[in-house]
């Protein structure tokens, strides 16, 4: 029902779903949020009717019918109503709050529950819409059920868009395209994902008796003390903090754009934008928050 309910959303919202991963306790999402500022009458509608079906009077807002006839008269009610819906639209703040309502209202109904199963507000990280950062947020979000030794391949997890894509759902399969650009077809996109996934030392998906465990942080510390190169498949399969509390993930550029634009909402000593993450493993890839401890969890 969760990932029902998060692929209607997205649609509504004009959300671009590109990655995600639903565990029994938390939820990954990698969504790109387009600018809505203006969409016409017809398109508003569909979305609208898509979104609550054609019969259902939703609470506190307009059946379908009544905002066709709305739009259809035109002048200060129409812009009102249409002003209304969009401000529902590319939106994250919006798009979060909604599917966490829908979602609660749903399962309260079914499980007899009340009040709310959300512990606290989304955490949220900026990420350069480049495919060396959105591949590996990617990964490392289809990685979640091997990390929790769900399952030994993200195959073999039902709830992720890594499973959707491969069983053809056509929406994981344009995001799994859209991260890397858009330039790829799918079996292209596909095949230079899976290396990214699984990296070279591992085989293909198929293969058998694959050691797909946890590394502990313990570990990966010594590897990285001794200047040790660590693999990039083993770091994405333990929980690096700098993709949920790094505030900002992408190139030097990209990172110190942010810090640039949004400088009023920090401290006044705050002079450095961004640090490097290790080279050897990370490439190019910078972080706004420079996390001194606890790193891998």
């Amino acid at each position: 029902m969760f990932c029902k309910l998060l692929l209607q959303q997205a649609q509504f919202a004009g959300i671009e779903l590109l990655s995600y991963c639903i565990m029994s306790n938390h939820v990954h999402l990698l969504i790109r949020v387009p600018l809505v500022d203006s969409i016409s009458d017809s398109d508003l509608l569909k979305r609208y009717g898509d979104y609550y079906g054609q019969d259902k009077m939703p609470r506190s807002s307009y059946s379908v019918e009544e905002l066709r006839e709305i739009l259809r008269s035109g002048g200060a009610e129409a812009a009102t109503a249409k002003a209304r819906i969009l401000a529902r639209m590319g939106d994250l703040p919006a798009f979060m709050r909604e599917l966490k309502q829908r979602f609660s209202i749903w399962y309260n109904h079914k499980h007899n529950n009340k009040g709310t199963i959300w512990a606290a507000r989304y955490k949220s990280l900026i990420v350069e819409d480049e495919p060396e950062t959105l591949t590996r947020v990617a990964a490392y979000i289809d990685l979640n059920p091997v990390r929790a030794e769900i399952v030994s391949a993200p195959k073999d997890y039902r709830w992720c868009s890594y499973t959707a894509a491969l069983a053809g759902q056509a929406m994981a399969r344009k995001g799994l395209i859209q991260i890397f650009g858009g330039l790829r077809d799918w079996e292209t996109a596909i095949e230079s994902y899976r290396m990214i996934l699984f990296g070279k030392g591992y085989g293909t998906k198929e293969a058998l008796n694959q050691d797909y465990g946890r590394i502990s942080a313990e570990k990966l510390e010594s590897i990285i003390r001794n200047n040790g190169k660590v693999p990039l498949e083993e770091l994405l399969r333990v929980r690096v903090r700098y993709f949920s509390d790094g505030l900002a993930l992408g190139s030097k550029d990209f990172v110190e754009h942010i810090f640039t634009t949004n400088s009023t909402a920090f401290g006044p000593h705050r002079t450095r934008a961004s640090t490097a993450l290790p080279s050897q493993t990370w490439g190019k890839l910078h972080v706004f928050r420079n996390l001194k401890r606890n790193i891998y969890r």
